[in-house]
């Protein structure tokens, strides 16, 4: 059986969130916390589509944190607004419902922390 280390292990998370700013030459997040405003919705049609690459390129129980860091930055992206549709997560999605997870069906990123497997897209 063939394995795909084509990520590498040592990428666990990478996101494509600024957009060069035309007006002033510099480059600006695009994506907004659930606390911030955006300015106008004007202004983001202008501006262009926001996009988001998640990665996990490791696999295996092991490495659990890895596809929860990257499920915990899904939920972050929507709920700062990011549609779903523009949102790329890239995970081998084998934790969630491996025999050892205490949480069957469920990734948390901390002890305490809530399910934020729930809503990621699964292929």
């Amino acid at each position: 059986m063939a394995k795909f280390y084509c990520f590498g292990p040592a990428l666990l998370l990478l996101l494509l969130l600024m957009v060069r700013t035309e007006s002033r030459g510099r480059f600006e997040p695009k994506i907004l916390m659930p606390t911030e405003k955006a300015k106008s919705t004007e202004q983001e049609d202008t501006i262009g589509t926001r996009w988001a690459v998640l990665i996990a390129g490791s696999n295996g129980y092991g490495n659990y944190r890895h596809q929860a860091d990257v499920c915990h930055a899904y939920q972050i992206l929507r709920k700062g607004g990011l549609k779903e549709e523009n949102i790329v997560v890239m995970m081998y999605d084998d934790i969630a419902n491996h025999p050892l997870n205490p949480r069957p069906g469920t990734l948390i990123n901390h002890p305490d922390g809530e399910d934020v497997y729930a809503g990621v897209p699964k292929v």
